[in-house]
């Protein structure tokens, strides 16, 4: 007797969908590049629920016949592709026919359509990869597509989707890709009837300034390469514009938007010796390539691709981005406008008594950096590897060594502290082991910080910014797209908060888990990472001993909340065997 069956159509769509459609994202994604090949001028998204509930795309395409309109559910329905030999000659954003199919095993689609040729349109019900309805209404020319209760067949699924800040932010970023690939294109963005994004027909330059910021404008570097049948074109930012975040990187192959690690370096190498370290630029680029020279049949996604020569490709996107750079920096741009003598015409004075005032506030700033080792749980005190302070003032004194590294003698053993990793443990326990609601050591900034955003990064602020309050910084939404923090955390030297806040956007976006719980966790280990308590270059007896003492009241003083070892010990015996 045969083990082995044919799985029913409807589950077997649901697997392959599991492929293509991973959130309400993945359903914008297929129906924009659908809607894109239909030759659509204007493009309308409308969401509900951050798309759970319903997912609408409305175009005025080329539309489909009455036959299409059921034919296009059908898995590998397609009107790309006839041949093989097709799959290498690829120009449309979508040839697989799945995508319909796969949304379709996932949700339940409301289909309307017509053509210019049809005097009636068609509506389709389809549930369950099945076709419920077909009917004729009155329809102007084009399609539109309304996918509702997203994996309302898997409650799995379901649960895996993440909050609705962080859902729209997917959205967006799938939306801006397609926005930023096709300036020509109107598209408009409903999230709930209010209008997140309204972009007119136009420019490369113009569409990248209305997705992003006005202030865009006067950071971008026009940047073209031409080799033979493949061009290189687009804009990169100004290496004094880079920021924290990842996100506004975005390369296009034959107006495909890719992920490709390797391109991405090309770009960043490019900068080498012009921005800080872990700090990314903004670009948007697009190669055209002969379709024939790149296969983009490799994920359901279509956002991997593999080039013929990808060694050609690397060193002419870093060719391109270099020169672009050397004119930056060899012809820059001069306002003949602005007033040389500037400095001489300042439009305001800080009065007497308010220096005064300024120069006390700073003067009276302590440096409490003793403070902050307060709240430090000491647990498993039997382990401690000093009984107490005292014990450790009647040792040797400790020596530091390379700014980074304190030399400690106790009893048989030399200690070799990094004491940087050992703050970071101290600060991590601190505030990890705080109470969220009644945690509130701030210090108040003399001048508030103002940081904008672009919608994807604010909405994963929202997201966040309970978790951020709780380890003492005190922030508030402030206008569309921005926050304003009025203080940070107390006792910590030098801080920059609009990096530090940066680096927390970043590390949740960089977060593959679904626990919410754990986005506080990251904050406090981003936090540790780049706070500072003791910024000395030489530490004195003082701060050395209570940075150990402290260290060891920690629960975990052996490593640092990265997992590096904050120590190491080397038997007496051993250093004299040295010798």
């Amino acid at each position: 007797m045969s083990i082995i069956t044919q799985l029913p159509k409807s589950v077997a769509n649901q697997i392959a969908a599991g492929e293509v459609i991973q959130r309400p994202s993945s359903i914008i994604k297929e129906l924009i590049e659908n809607s894109i090949d239909a030759n659509a001028k204007n493009i309308k998204i409308i969401i509900k629920d951050a798309g759970k509930q319903s997912v609408t795309v409305i175009d005025d395409g080329i539309g489909m016949t009455k036959e299409d309109a059921i034919k296009c559910f059908g898995r590998h329905s397609t009107s790309k592709l006839s041949k093989a030999e097709d799959l290498f000659k690829i120009k449309t954003m979508g040839f697989r026919g799945e995508a319909l199919a796969s949304i379709s095993a996932v949700s339940e689609i409301i289909l309307k359509t017509k053509t210019e040729s049809d005097n009636i349109g068609q509506q389709v019900l389809v549930k369950d990869s099945k076709i419920v309805e077909q009917k004729e209404i009155s329809f102007q020319k084009g399609t539109s597509i309304n996918a509702k209760n997203l994996f309302y067949n898997i409650p799995a699924r379901r649960n895996f989707l993440k909050s609705n800040n962080l859902e729209i932010k997917y959205i967006i970023d799938e939306f801006i890709r397609c926005a930023i690939a096709h300036p020509e294109i109107s598209f408009s963005l409903i999230n709930e009837e209010n209008e997140m994004y309204k972009l007119k027909s136009s420019n490369l330059k113009k569409r990248i300034i209305s997705v992003f910021k006005k202030s865009y404008e006067k950071n971008l570097i026009e940047c073209e390469e031409k080799y033979g049948a493949i061009t290189i074109n687009g804009f990169i930012g100004k290496p004094e514009n880079t920021k924290k975040t990842r996100g506004e990187q975005f390369i296009y192959v034959n107006h495909r938007f890719i992920k490709s690690p390797y391109l991405n370096h090309a770009i960043t190498n490019s900068y080498e010796g012009m921005i800080e370290e872990k700090k990314f630029p903004f670009y948007v680029l697009f190669i055209s390539i002969n379709t024939d020279l790149v296969d983009i049949n490799i994920h359901p996604t279509k956002t991997e691709i593999k080039f013929e020569d990808e060694k050609l490709i690397y060193n002419l996107v870093k060719s391109s981005v270099i020169k672009s750079l050397e004119k930056f920096n060899i012809s820059p741009s001069l306002d003949f406008d602005a007033d040389i003598n500037f400095k001489e015409n300042i439009g305001f004075q800080i009065s007497s008594k308010e220096s005064k005032n300024i120069n006390e506030s700073y003067s009276n700033k302590k440096k409490d950096w003793e403070k902050i080792f307060e709240n430090v749980k000491v647990e498993n005190s039997d382990k401690m590897l000093f009984e107490n302070t005292s014990s450790i003032e009647n040792e040797n004194k400790p020596v530091q060594f390379l700014e980074n590294f304190i030399f400690k003698q106790v009893g048989e053993k030399l200690l070799i502290f990094n004491h940087k990793y050992c703050q970071q443990r101290i600060l991590y326990e601190k505030y990890k082991n705080s109470n969220i609601k009644s945690f509130t050591n701030t210090q108040q900034s003399l001048f508030p910080q103002y940081i904008e955003f672009n919608k994807s990064d604010f909405k994963v602020i929202q997201e966040i910014i309970d978790d951020i309050k709780s380890i003492g910084f005190n922030i508030d939404f402030f206008g569309k797209n921005s926050i304003v923090v009025n203080g940070i955390p107390n006792g910590l030297d030098d801080i920059n908060e609009k990096e530090m806040i940066e680096s927390f956007v970043e590390e949740i976006k960089n977060n593959n888990s679904d626990i919410k719980s754990e986005n506080r966790d990251l904050i406090i280990k981003s936090f540790s990472k780049k706070a500072k308590i003791i910024n000395n270059k030489n530490l004195s007896e003082v701060e050395m001993n209570l940075i150990i003492d402290r260290l060891f009241a920690c629960k975990n003083s052996k490593y640092s909340p990265d997992g590096k070892q904050n120590y190491i010990e080397l038997g007496i015996d051993k250093v004299e065997n040295l010798f």
